[in-house]
């Protein structure tokens, strides 16, 4: 398991001087989880508890030299990933970009002078999952939503359920993002466990059910799952246990969302908190 301030430094090598900056402050690599630099204001830091701002106004040309970097310095062979609005590093982290949209015919087909970007460093906390590996393991279990604002944890919760998961039963994950188990050169970075498979970039409608054909899983999981009901639908006619996480801002607005109502979902937990703290469970 890569240590929590392996990671920041991973992170801070695409940074250049600016990545020296942070790591000389007062602030423990270990303990930072996001870093915002925004073209003419200060850096920015945050941890699971506060945020903090360093004397060093980041500039422009600190952003664009940041951005071809995590683009390896090929922005084309990136473009896809640049028009979502991000890119997955090694190890799972996450770049977010904000700057101005590039519309064609009504549609987004890009992004130009790139003004913020928003680093998310990724970590394996192992043990975070096992209260819910307890629900998942369970006789009468069909489904699980791990929901939660942005920031409460449920990725990395999720993370540590599929190595769990996968230490003991047949598992399929759809990284459509790569955060789950950080595959680099087809090599999964996270720990994720040993008879688990990773369908790595695949859309996750496209990717259940590929699993579903040719893996045999006994459990499927992916990340942040948003309007792919007829997917979980012919999953669940396969036999298929699922785990997913879902942004919102309540329990209750979990319940309403079209996945649970496919009839593949009884339990809910809901993330608030600390990092990955379950403060109010629902089983349906």
């Amino acid at each position: 398991m890569v240590s929590a301030k392996v990671a920041c430094n991973d992170v801070l090598s695409y940074l250049g001087s600016l990545g020296t900056v942070i790591a000389r402050s007062k602030y423990r690599a270990a303990d930072i989880c996001e870093v915002r630099l925004r073209a003419g204001r200060p850096i920015a830091l945050e941890t699971f508890r506060e945020r903090f701002v360093l004397d060093k106004t980041v500039s422009q040309q600190e952003i664009n030299e940041c951005f071809k970097s995590f683009c390896n310095y090929s922005i084309h062979s990136y473009e896809k990933e640049i028009k979502s609005g991000y890119i997955t590093l090694r190890g799972g982290h996450r770049a977010g970009f904000c700057g101005t949209a590039v519309i064609k015919d009504g549609k987004l087909e890009g992004i130009k002078d790139i003004s913020g970007i928003n680093l998310r460093i990724a970590r394996e906390i192992t043990g975070c999952g096992e209260k819910l590996s307890e629900m998942v393991f369970s006789e009468d279990f069909k489904g699980l939503i791990i929901a939660g604002k942005p920031f409460s944890g449920k990725t990395t919760v999720l993370r540590d359920l599929c190595r769990i998961i996968g230490n003991r039963s047949k598992l399929s994950v759809i990284d459509s993002r790569g955060e789950i188990g950080a595959v680099h050169c087809g090599v999964p970075q996270n720990d994720v466990g040993i008879f688990t498979d990773i369908l790595n970039g695949y859309g996750k409608s496209e990717g259940m059910e590929i699993a579903t054909r040719t893996l045999s899983p006994e459990y499927i999981a992916c990340d942040e799952i948003t309007g792919e009901a007829d997917s979980v639908k012919k999953c669940l006619n396969c036999g298929v246990k699922m785990i997913f996480t879902l942004h919102c801002g309540t329990l209750e607005q979990a319940e309403q969302n079209e996945i649970v109502k496919t009839g593949a979902i009884n339990r809910i937990v809901f993330l608030g908190g600390r990092l990955g703290q379950v403060t109010e469970t629902k089983e349906l």
